[in-house]
């Protein structure tokens, strides 16, 4: 059974929901166990691949503005797992495990010149983090791109927002742990 960590996977559901990538690629940063990856998988039309972008290997790094670092559980066993339970969408060239950290991602040739039509922000929960993927891929985003943001109360969601309405995004909806912008 794949399973997530936060809630509001029912909005993430009807945010992708027959939602038209234009054929190109959807991400999530911080992939854990693969629910958020599934769902979107399960429910864009027209997406060129899903990417998902997690080291695993349970780093010690701080997670939150407010904390110090820690070791959270992101075992390399939990990582076999997700891949043997994604093993049907892997075979249909539906979805690749870029098994690194965000900033290794963001550096790395293969992805530098890609589009993006949907990304799910679920990896660290720090406001510089944060910022610094959603810039990222705003440079890489194409019209009606959707952004979704976990555990969005956890840092400065309205600094990042208002960085983002540079780029024609939009906060269009949220819920309690999960906050959807469009760029229009």
């Amino acid at each position: 059974m794949i399973r997530g960590d936060s809630s509001d996977y029912e909005l993430l559901e009807k945010w992708t929901k027959g939602f038209d990538c234009q054929g190109y690629k959807t991400c999530e940063i911080g992939v854990r166990e693969g629910l958020g990856s599934k769902i979107i998988m399960d429910n864009v039309v027209n997406n060129y691949i899903h990417v998902g972008v997690d080291p695993y290997g349970n780093l010690n790094y701080q997670h939150y503005d407010d904390t110090g670092s820690y070791t959270c559980d992101y075992t390399d066993k939990m990582r076999d797992t997700m891949l043997y339970d994604f093993k049907p969408y892997r075979n249909e060239g539906k979805f690749t495990l870029c098994n690194m950290t965000d900033t290794k991602f963001m550096n790395d040739t293969e992805h530098r010149h890609s589009k993006f039509a949907f990304v799910h922000f679920d990896g660290p929960h720090m406001t510089k983090d944060v910022m610094t993927e959603a810039v990222w891929f705003a440079n890489r985003s194409v019209e009606n791109t959707k952004f979704v943001f976990d555990d969005y109360k956890k840092y400065n969601m309205a600094l990042i927002a208002q960085v983002l309405e540079l780029y024609d995004f939009k906060v269009i909806e949220s819920g309690e742990n999960k906050c959807l912008m469009i760029k229009k």
